[in-house]
């Protein structure tokens, strides 16, 4: 053999051992439970952010990239060899800037490149991790060899356990309101029946029945008063912690505000106050029976409670092509402007003695903007001191409910 035969044979085996270890190479870049990805930045081209935000202009090559990488961008060879810079073209718009500055920072300070931020990749957002190191080569030109990953997962897992921690901290709050609602509201109820009682056992003898019959009434009121702030509490903690059924449905609203209406009529008829229910046109809302019950009679018996007697409370429902208002209005007492906003604060239980010096919970209206809420709809309030106040809540239509 020749010396050109041994150049040749030693050519082949070169050729051949590097062969072998480019497909080493290969298989176990594809093994990888990551992307894995090599590019080169070219040294002659300026590293402007607005280079690395789109495919135009771009400044790098791919000179390599595993399967996986390919998978998550959902791309093929042919596609990103012609055009690398469709990369950018895929980066979701707000975190375009983001990803062009970091780059920008470290090709200029070759530095390690870390990035996480969305992929807008066949209508769906996708979160991936970009990250790599930096080689500067003899010419100028720089190296990157990376990983990238898919950290949807995490992310998702992420925003839920944030979204549990905020619950968390609410239902602590709503758990400390709560318990100062019960240490303030439900002392004073009970201190009046526990005095009027040791009052009538310690004098039964001496009083007569009128006497008897006066203090029986006052504990009498005071324990009713305890009882609503009681099923007042317990209705809005089910609520808080979304333990009550939530079953709506298509109803005709009449017959519910009707049912109520009769509820509240001796109410009404003990202050001679006139309550009326208007419509234009039957109407037909999507809602559950029970949460819609309590908002009306919550908003009606507090528009009772705050109009003097002889006055006027009106009902009325309006469909819209979104859904239907209904309004409860009074002619009563109103609401000063400062208060307004009180009104469906979940940390101020606010409350005021009615005209015929009734009491309240301080907890209707919240239970009030919690069913609103339940159905998608909203409530709010128009007020004129000493001219009356329109409280408004929606029902979205059924196709915009989400249960």
């Amino acid at each position: 053999m020749d010396n050109q035969d041994k150049v040749k044979n030693c050519q082949k085996e070169i050729a051949e051992a590097l062969q072998l270890k480019q497909g080493l190479y290969y298989d176990l870049a594809n093994s990888l439970p990551s992307g894995m990805y090599r590019t080169r930045v070219f040294h002659d081209v300026s590293l402007f952010e607005d280079k690395w935000s789109s495919s135009k202009d771009t400044p790098y090559i791919i000179e390599f990239a595993n399967d996986r990488f390919y998978e998550i961008l959902h791309l093929d060879k042919l596609t990103l060899d012609k055009n690398p810079g469709i990369i950018s073209d895929l980066i979701y718009e707000e975190d375009k800037a983001d990803f062009a500055r970091l780059n920008v920072e470290a090709n200029l300070h070759k530095i390690p490149f870390s990035w996480e931020g969305r992929f807008l990749i066949d209508d769906q957002i996708i979160w991936i991790h970009f990250k790599s190191i930096p080689r500067l080569l003899d010419n100028g030109d720089i190296i990157w060899t990376g990983t990238l990953d898919d950290i949807s997962l995490r992310k998702n897992t992420e925003k839920l356990i944030r979204s549990k921690n905020a619950q968390l901290q609410k239902l602590n709050s709503d758990k400390d309101y709560l318990i100062s609602v019960l240490a303030h509201d439900l002392k004073g109820p009970f201190n009046t029946i526990l005095g009027f009682l040791d009052l009538l056992i310690g004098n039964l003898r001496s009083f007569d029945i009128d006497d008897i019959e006066k203090h029986l009434n006052m504990v009498n009121s005071s324990a009713n008063r305890a009882y609503a702030l009681l099923e007042d509490i317990l209705l809005w903690a089910r609520s808080q912690s979304n333990n009550l059924n939530f079953e709506p449905k298509k109803l005709i609203f009449k017959p519910v505000c009707d049912k109520v209406l009769e509820m509240l009529k001796p109410i009404a008829t003990n202050k001679n106050i006139t309550v009326n229910y208007t419509e234009s046109e039957p109407i037909t809302v999507f809602a559950d029976t029970n949460m819609l019950n309590t908002i009306l009679r919550n908003l009606i018996s507090n528009a009772i409670k705050f109009t003097n007697d002889g006055g006027s409370v009106n009902i009325s429902a309006q469909q819209t092509g979104s859904g239907t208002t209904i309004t409860v209005s009074d002619n009563g007492v109103g609401i000063a402007p400062e208060m307004l906003q009180k009104l469906f604060d979940n940390k101020v239980a606010y409350s005021t003695t009615g005209t015929a010096r009734e009491q309240g919970t301080g907890l209707g209206l919240l239970i009030c903007k919690e069913f609103a809420h339940k159905h998608g709809g909203k409530i709010w309030v128009e007020s004129k001191l000493k001219k009356g106040s329109e409280f408004k809540f929606t029902l979205p239509l059924n196709e915009t409910l989400s249960t």
